[in-house]
């Protein structure tokens, strides 16, 4: 996580505390006499009502709801005065991230940097651009060595098998997500040579994803075929809902690129 998405993140507690502390400001509980007073004893357990004036009434069995409504009032205040002192903490740290002059984020140091030192140096290993930069890197090796042609071509101007995988190659480069095409899922010489469609990383998190599209669900072979395939993926640790994103069309329901923008912007950004 940068320090524009760590301002993101801290900004949005902020917004949610001071949503939590106006809700129990507003409960009607919390413009209630007095508190609640528990006295344990061994194995008895005595309540009182403490008034505005320190005096005690019992409450016994039969006052169920006042203590009820004590109670809720205990809870409201201790969570009012913790929620008060996080968003306190929360917004110094706010103001803290954002003082400074000049660049204060490692991030914009490259981008900032003149054309003739960026092509000389490339960006630092441990900054997002720079992790993007050595995983493509390191993974352009893996892909699959077919030569495609045709009509089906991304904006990053390789070719892919289908129009579905066109949509899908380029709302990641639309999103800025390092992908690569076909890689092979093969750990050495002895494994299943399979190719997903799609190896993607997370730049944020770090995790990476295959994403498999398939594009004919309407064609019992075909799903058949693929259905051997997921297990062949399981084999080698790639499961959906862990490190496996699946999309599905057939015929009468094409590829809604509104499904994939879902897709992308839960959990790869």
């Amino acid at each position: 996580m940068n320090k524009k998405e760590l301002l993101t993140e801290l900004t949005k507690m902020s917004n949610e505390l001071g949503t939590i502390i106006s809700y129990i400001e507003k409960q009607p509980v919390m413009k209630e006499e007095g508190s609640l007073m528990v006295c344990a004893n061994d194995s008895v357990c005595y309540l009182y009502h403490v008034k505005g004036d320190g005096k005690r009434v019992y409450l016994g069995k039969d006052k169920e709801d006042e203590i009820i409504s004590l109670s809720k009032k205990t809870h409201y205040r201790k969570m009012l005065s913790a929620a008060r002192i996080e968003k306190i903490q929360i917004d110094k740290c706010i103001k803290a991230l954002n003082s400074g002059s000049g660049i204060t984020d490692i991030d914009d140091v490259y981008p900032s940097l003149n054309e003739v030192i960026r092509k000389r140096v490339g960006p630092f290993a441990m900054t997002d651009d720079g992790f993007e930069r050595n995983w493509l890197k390191k993974n352009r090796y893996m892909k699959n060595n077919r030569q495609l042609s045709g009509q089906n071509k991304t904006l990053k101007g390789e070719y892919v098998k289908s129009k579905s995988e066109v949509i899908i190659a380029d709302r990641l480069t639309y999103y800025g997500v390092p992908y690569v095409y076909e890689i092979t899922t093969a750990k050495d010489a002895f494994d299943e040579m399979r190719y997903p469609d799609f190896f993607i990383l997370n730049k944020r998190t770090r995790q990476e994803y295959f994403w498999e599209h398939l594009g004919m669900m309407g064609d019992s072979q075909y799903a058949a075929k693929n259905q051997v395939k997921m297990e062949q993926f399981a084999r080698q640790g790639i499961i959906p809902g862990k490190n496996l994103i699946v999309s599905f069309e057939c015929g009468e329901r094409p590829l809604s690129t509104e499904y994939v923008d879902r897709i992308i912007k839960e959990l790869l950004l």
